[in-house]
Formats: structure tokens, C-alpha cells, sequence
């Protein structure tokens, strides 16, 4: 029994482990893979993150080049000074239609003392002038014209006047029914201009125009508006040095989309850069930049590995994520960039974290194994002792001698023995029996003869007289219920090899009952 319970032990353990193991196995590999996911999900968020800053910086620059676009803007941004100079002009109209009224002088001088007068407005150092001309549709009549007098007297009908915005309309026509309608207004329009490299371009134009209803005469002023352009990109190169996300530390970058001509253009950490060519590994950096804006339809990230000054050194390759997003009317690329190792501190307690529900688990895992190995190991050991408790009192081993009994086969016959009555013979080599197994003992033998002697007696009543069976059976009880009770008390000697005539007491005493009740009959 101890070696089959050392073989079950010993399988039971090598079971366990290897589930234990396996157990450990996938748990920590889970694990892992929860770390990965982790891992993953903060740089998706840092990606995000960067991306919705970048989209803040464009935004900024976008609105702000709209705006230099939008008429609604421009009028209100040109509006008062274009006013200011009509206002000017409308002076001096209104001055000679008063000396024309005073009898100063006629109409026609008055005119062309006015026309000459106006002639001589300039400002935005000599580009600003203003024109007069009539009211006559389709097509008004140029008046005066400062920079192109061949102009002057002629029909404006030329189609290279036809360049008023979102109408592809003549302009001076355009202003003439603005006029018209509402007396003055804003006309915004294409038209030539020369750069300081001196190329001639078609540049936004927003002109200014009121009538003059006394001699029906109109006179108007228009203005460049790269001016609020060019203004409007400085306020946007501004407005992003001065950007901030991430608590202050976020800075954001502009350079240009041309790898031919790439220039930094914005660059907050080193301010020195701007305006510069772009040369050396920064110029990589950069084209790879461009390279994903056109890949990637205008945005995109860029994983990469740079130097990064820390307090303990340089860390020459820190990854690296930067967002690019490319704004096509002014050729600029925006972006950001932050260092991965932003998430190295959420990422040490995750790990810090699933390394502990790790070990939790294993311990309550090898507990449990520990524990079952320990109650299987109790249950074999008190399995073991209580086959020896039962194996240290062994009864007496019983053998069967068999009497026969025979069977009358007629009445005046005697019985013979049909079944076999039980001996007891001790074993001299297990010694003295208990008290307790000695009364189980003589008990079952008082069932056995009780038993032996209802058979016999249920056999003899069936033809037997009532008063003889009853005073033999009477004799016969008194003396069986007297033997027994004389061996559960102890008044007879233990049981030993019993005598042959104590073995077939009793069924002598019955044959001598039933042959007697035989003969009487």
C-alpha cells in the first residue's frame, strides 16, 4: 500500500506541476501581451495626441489666410483707409461745385481743376492713386486715370477688364451698378502686379467707389491685398512660435514644401534656423517630411530616432513620432514631434502592475496545488491506517464443517441432515479474541441455532400433537436460551475447539424430539 500511495503521490505532483507550469506559462504571456497592448494604445494616444495639436497649429494659419481672402474681411480691414482717401477726393468735388455755385468759375474748369487736383492723390509710398470716371452703361467712359492718362476719354470695354471676382465681370461696369444700387461699395478684382524679383502676376485687387452725384461722376481707389496677405502669414508665423501644448513643453515647426528651396521657416527651439536653408541630417529629417505629405495625401507620422540632451547626457537615439501636415496655398509643411519615452513612466507601472496580478495569481495558484497534494496525501495516509487498524484485531477465521442433516422420507424415518451447520474452530495462532467481537460472535451463533431450530420445529408441527410439541420445545428453548445467556455473561468457559457432542447438541435433542413424536403417533 505505500508504494501505490507513493506512485499516486508522486503522479499526482508531476500533474499538478506540469499544469502549474503551463498555468504560469500562459499567464505570463498574457501578461506580456497585455504590456504590448498597452504599449500600443499610448502611442496611439500620443499619436492622436500630436495629431489634434498639429491640426490646432494649421487651423490657426488657415483662418488667418482665409481671412486675408475673405471680401467681408478685407472690407473691413481696407475699408476705412480706402474710405479715407475717397474722402479726400470727394473734398475737392465738393469744393469746386461750390465755386462753381459761387460764380468763381465755370463748370468745365471747375472739372478740370478737380481732375487735376485728384491726380496728384498718392499714398502707400506712390502704389495708392484714385480714378474718376462716369456712369454710362454697358460700359463707363475713363475720366482720369494717374497712372495710364491714354486712358482717359476712352470706353472701358476691353476684355482684360473683365476680372471682377466671382462674377467674371468688367469691373468698372461692377461699380457703376454698385453705385448705382447703393451709392457706393466694394468691387474686388485680379489684376497685374509686379514683384521685387519682377515677375508680373495676377494679384487680389479690392477697390473702393462712390458716386459723385453733382457732375455723375464716379471716383474710386483700390488697394493690393497681398498686403494683408503678407500680413496675415506673418501673423500666422507668430501666432505659432508662440503656440504651446503639453503643459508648455509642446513647440511646433513650419518649413518649406520644396526639397529644391527648403528653408526653415518657423523653428521656436532654435529661432536662429528660420529663414535658413536647411542642410546637413536635418535636411534628411526634412525631406522625409515632404516625402510623407505626398505619400500619404498632405499628413501624415514619421517614426524615427534622434539625438535628445538629457540631464544625465545625450541620448543619441531617442525614438521619435512627429505629425506633418502640409498647407498647399502657402507651400508650408507644419508639424510637431515628441519622444517616446514620454510613456516609459505609465508603461514601468503598467508593467509594475501586471507583474503583481502575476505573481497573485501564481501564489494562490501553487497554494491550491500545494493544498490538494497535501489533503490527497492525508486521505492516502488515513486510508492506510485504517486498513491496518483492521488488519491488527483479524477475527477468527471461521471453518465451515459441514454435518449432514438428513431429510425424513417418511414420517417414522428420522431427520437427516440437508444443510450444513457451522463450527467455529479458534485459531491458536491470533490468541484471545475482544469482549466486544466475543458477544458479536456468540450472538451470531444464538441466530444461527434460533434459526436451525425454527426449521426443524416448523418441519415437526406440521403432523405433531400440540401438548408434546409444546413441552419438548419448552425443554429444548429453556436450555438453548440458558446456554446462551450463560456464554454472553461469561458463566461458561471461551470459546475453544468446541466437543462433538456440544457441536450436535442441539440436533441430537431435536431428532429425539421428532423420532419420539414419531412413535406416539
Amino acid at each position: 500500500m505505500n508504494k501505490t500511495a507513493f506512485t499516486l503521490i508522486s503522479s499526482l505532483i508531476v500533474a499538478i506541476s506540469l499544469i502549474v507550469a503551463f498555468a504560469i506559462y500562459s499567464i505570463t504571456a498574457k501578461g506580456n501581451e497585455e504590456i504590448e497592448k498597452f504599449r500600443a494604445e499610448e502611442i496611439q494616444r500620443l499619436k492622436q495626441y500630436i495629431k489634434d495639436s498639429v491640426d490646432m497649429a494649421y487651423a490657426t494659419i488657415e483662418n488667418n489666410y482665409k481671412n486675408s481672402m475673405d471680401k467681408v474681411y478685407l472690407e473691413k480691414y481696407y475699408g476705412p483707409r480706402l474710405k479715407n482717401i475717397i474722402d479726400v477726393a470727394e473734398t475737392i468735388l465738393n469744393s469746386k461745385v461750390q465755386a462753381v455755385k459761387n460764380g468763381k468759375m465755370t463748370l468745365s474748369e471747375a472739372q478740370a481743376e478737380a481732375a487735376a487736383e485728384i491726380k496728384t492723390i498718392r499714398y502707400d509710398n506712390g502704389d495708392g492713386y484714385v480714378w474718376i470716371t462716369d456712369t454710362a452703361l454697358p460700359y463707363p467712359k475713363m475720366i482720369m486715370h494717374p497712372t495710364e492718362p491714354s486712358l482717359d476719354g476712352q470706353v472701358l470695354d476691353d476684355a482684360k477688364y473683365n476680372c471682377a471676382l466671382g462674377k467674371d465681370q468688367n469691373l468698372f461696369t461692377a461699380a457703376v451698378e454698385i453705385c448705382q444700387a447703393h451709392g457706393k461699395g466694394f468691387v474686388d478684382y485680379l489684376w497685374p502686379k509686379k514683384t521685387q524679383e519682377g515677375v508680373i502676376s495676377d494679384v487680389p485687387k479690392l477697390a473702393y467707389v462712390r458716386l459723385f452725384p453733382e457732375w455723375d461722376w464716379l471716383i474710386g481707389t483700390a488697394n493690393y491685398v497681398d498686403d494683408v496677405i503678407s500680413e496675415a502669414i506673418e501673423k500666422s508665423q507668430e501666432d505659432i512660435r508662440k503656440m504651446r501644448y503639453d503643459n508648455g513643453i509642446g513647440t511646433f515647426w513650419i518649413s518649406s514644401a520644396s526639397k529644391t528651396d527648403l528653408k526653415m521657416i518657423v523653428y521656436p527651439i532654435v529661432p536662429s534656423l528660420e529663414e535658413h536653408v536647411i542642410e546637413g541630417k536635418l535636411k534628411k529629417l526634412f525631406e522625409s517630411f515632404i516625402n510623407v505629405c505626398e505619400k500619404q495625401n498632405g499628413s501624415g507620422f514619421l517614426d524615427y530616432k534622434w539625438p535628445k540632451p538629457t540631464a544625465g547626457g545625450m541620448i543619441e537615439d531617442a525614438q521619435k513620432i512627429s505629425y506633418v501636415r502640409l498647407y498647399e496655398p502657402l507651400g508650408w509643411i507644419v508639424g510637431t514631434d515628441v519622444s517616446i519615452d514620454r510613456i516609459d513612466k505609465a508603461l514601468a507601472e503598467k508593467q509594475e502592475s501586471v507583474e503583481y496580478d502575476e505573481m497573485m495569481i501564481i501564489i494562490k495558484l501553487v497554494s491550491i496545488s500545494l493544498l490538494v497534494i497535501f489533503i490527497f496525501g492525508m486521505l492516502i495516509h488515513i486510508r492506510n491506517r485504517s486498513s491496518k487498524v483492521k488488519k491488527e484485531p483479524e477475527p477468527i477465521e471461521k471453518e465451515t464443517e459441514t454435518a449432514p442433516v438428513e431429510k425424513p422420507t417418511s414420517m417414522g424415518e428420522p431427520m437427516r441432515m440437508t444443510e450444513d451447520i457451522p463450527v467455529l474452530r479458534g485459531n491458536p495462532e491470533q490468541g484471545t479474541l475482544r469482549t466486544d467481537e466475543c458477544v458479536k460472535m456468540v450472538q451470531e451463533i444464538s441466530k444461527t441455532l434460533i434459526a436451525e431450530h425454527a426449521k426443524l420445529l416448523a418441519m415437526a408441527l406440521q403432523n405433531a400433537p400440540g401438548g408434546a410439541v409444546s413441552r419438548e420445545v419448552k425443554k429444548l428453548a429453556n436450555k438453548s436460551i440458558e446456554e446462551v445467556t450463560n456464554r454472553i455473561e461469561g458463566k461458561q468457559k471461551p470459546i475453544g475447539e468446541p466437543s462433538e457432542e456440544t457441536k450436535f447438541k442441539v440436533v441430537t435433542d431435536l431428532n429425539k424430539m421428532v423420532g419420539t413424536i414419531n412413535l406416539k403417533e
